[in-house]
């Protein structure tokens, strides 16, 4: 079954709110914020209720920047979840003003929220050695960060096609 998704990007200050997620797996890493879209939601509804329950914020608002497939079983984290193949629709979002983050449903494996310095997150994409980067992000999710802060922009996705 292929289930649509949706992932927020949120900069703030120079700044990437992401979930902060530990399995023992795999240990720390990050993941941008969202999930599936439940029947009869729109995908702006599913943003506006993953990013409530997991971060316990309201997006203000919301441009849509690019879709990605994802195959689990493709990928480094599939013994973890094996069948999942997701139309991912990821979104540049603003939040309402806020001081605390208060999730209402974590997702499993969610230890906190963060914000990391884009800095951060650019030396970690462009780190091959696992041990060096400042933060860890599954290979897509990596992958993504890498094509969207080369050029700060929205240029690359124009003519290009992502698949996993």
């Amino acid at each position: 079954m292929i289930r649509n998704t949706v992932r927020a990007l949120i900069i703030q200050d120079g700044r990437l709110l992401a979930i902060k997620k530990e399995r023992p797996e795999v240990g720390v890493y990050y993941a941008l914020p969202g999930g599936a879209q439940e029947v009869g939601e729109t995908l702006e509804q599913t943003l506006q209720r993953e990013c409530f329950e997991e971060l316990g914020i309201d997006v203000a608002e919301h441009k849509f920047i690019c879709i990605r497939e994802y195959i689990s079983k493709n990928h480094e984290y599939s013994f973890i979840v094996k069948e999942v193949h997701a139309v991912e629709f990821i979104y540049e979002c603003r939040i309402k003003a806020t001081d605390t983050f208060i999730s209402s449903q974590a997702d499993v494996g969610q230890i906190g929220t963060e914000w990391i310095p884009i800095e951060s997150i650019k030396q970690s994409v462009s780190e091959s050695d696992q041990i060096s980067k400042p933060c860890k992000f599954p290979i897509t999710t990596n992958d993504f960060l890498k094509e969207y802060f080369r050029d700060q922009g929205l240029e690359l996705y124009r003519n290009t096609n992502y698949e996993s």
